[in-house]
C-alpha cells in the first residue's frame, strides 16, 4: 500500500473515532437531527450518488415523476444520516430498547426457532438495519450477522466491536473458517442475519427485482436448502424520532425439485420478491445509491 493511501486511511479512521467521541457527548435528539441535516447536505453535494439514486428510482417506479423520485431520494439520504447517529448513540438506545423499538410478527420468528435448525433472517439495506440484530441479541437470542470485510481492518474492528458490545456476533464473509462458523451458528439454533439486496462480488444468481434481472447473493438459499435452516424476512421501519418497528414475514419455504440449481433460483427469487414488496411500501427507506443492476445476465445465443 502506498504511503499516501495509508495516510488517508489513517486520517479517516482517527477522524471517525474523534467524531464518534464528540457526538457521544451530545443528546440523542440533537445527534439524530444533525444526522438528518448532514444526510440532506450529502444529497446536494454527492452529485454522482444523487444521479445514480434518481435513475434507480425512475427505473423501479416508471409511473412516478422526477419530483417524486427526488423527494424519496432526499428522504433516503436523510434517513441514512439519522441511522449513523443512532448507531453512535447505541448505548442510549440499547439501554431501554423497548422504548425505541417494537416488533410486529414475532410469532413468525418464534415458529422458525422452534424447528431447532437455525433461522436465516434475510433483509436489505432498509431503514436502520443494524438495530434489528441488536434488538434480538438484547432480548437474549443468539444472534449472528454475516458482514462484509471493510477496506481497513481498523474500521472493521470499530464496527464489529460496536456490534459485539451489544451481543451481536459478526462473521466476516469470505474470511478463513467463515463457512464453518456459519454452520455452527445454525446448529446452535441461532439467528443468522444476511443482507441479500446488493450486487456484490459473491456467488449469486440472477432473479427479477423491480422487473429487471438483478444479480443476487445465493448464500441464504444454499443454507436453507443444504442445512435445513428456516428462512424469515425482517425489516425495520422508522415511525418517528428515534422510534422504529421491526416487521417479520414468513416463513419463506423452499420448493424442492429434481434440480438443485433451479431450487436455489426459485428460493432466491421468493426472498427478493419479499424485499421488493417492502421497498414498494417504504421507498425512501432503501439505499438507492447502490448500482443494483450493474451485472447483466449472459446472453443466450441460439443456433
Amino acid at each position: 500500500m502506498q504511503l499516501k493511501q495509508r495516510f488517508i486511511r489513517s486520517l479517516i479512521y482517527y477522524g471517525t473515532r474523534a467524531v464518534i467521541g464528540l457526538f457521544k457527548l451530545l443528546p440523542l435528539g440533537f445527534d439524530t437531527w444533525l444526522g438528518g441535516m448532514l444526510g440532506v447536505l450529502s444529497y446536494h453535494v454527492l452529485t454522482r450518488e444523487r444521479m445514480k439514486g434518481i435513475n434507480n428510482l425512475r427505473k423501479a417506479f416508471p409511473e412516478k415523476d422526477l419530483t417524486w423520485a427526488r423527494r424519496q431520494l432526499k428522504l433516503s439520504f436523510e434517513g441514512f444520516g439519522i441511522s449513523v447517529m443512532e448507531l453512535i448513540k447505541l448505548d442510549t438506545i440499547a439501554g431501554c430498547i423497548d422504548d425505541y423499538i417494537t416488533v410486529e410478527g414475532l410469532e413468525v420468528y418464534e415458529a422458525a426457532e422452534k424447528e431447532g435448525k437455525g433461522v436465516v433472517w434475510i433483509t436489505g439495506h432498509i431503514g436502520n438495519w443494524e438495530l434489528m440484530p441488536v434488538y434480538f441479541a438484547r432480548k437474549g437470542h443468539l444472534t449472528y450477522v454475516v458482514a462484509k470485510e471493510l477496506y481497513d481492518p481498523r474500521m472493521d474492528g470499530l464496527l464489529n466491536g460496536l456490534r459485539e458490545s451489544y451481543g451481536v456476533r459478526p462473521i466476516l464473509r469470505g474470511s478463513p473458517g467463515s463457512g464453518k462458523k456459519i454452520l455452527r451458528a445454525l446448529r446452535s439454533n441461532a439467528i443468522l442475519g444476511m443482507l441479500i439486496d446488493q450486487d456484490t462480488d459473491v456467488q449469486g444468481v440472477f432473479v427479477r427485482f423491480f422487473d429487471d434481472n438483478a444479480f443476487t447473493p445465493r448464500g441464504a438459499a444454499d443454507l436453507a436448502l443444504k442445512a435445513g435452516a428456516r428462512v424469515v424476512a425482517g425489516f425495520i421501519t422508522r415511525t418517528g424520532p428515534n422510534r422504529h418497528v421491526i416487521k417479520l414475514y414468513g416463513p419463506i419455504v423452499p420448493e424442492r425439485t429434481s434440480s438443485y440449481e433451479d431450487d436455489v433460483v426459485s428460493l432466491t427469487q421468493s426472498m427478493t420478491y419479499c424485499i421488493e414488496q417492502h421497498i414498494r411500501q417504504h421507498p425512501s427507506d432503501w439505499v438507492w445509491m447502490h448500482a443494483r443492476w450493474a451485472k447483466r445476465p449472459p446472453e443466450v445465443h441460439n443456433g
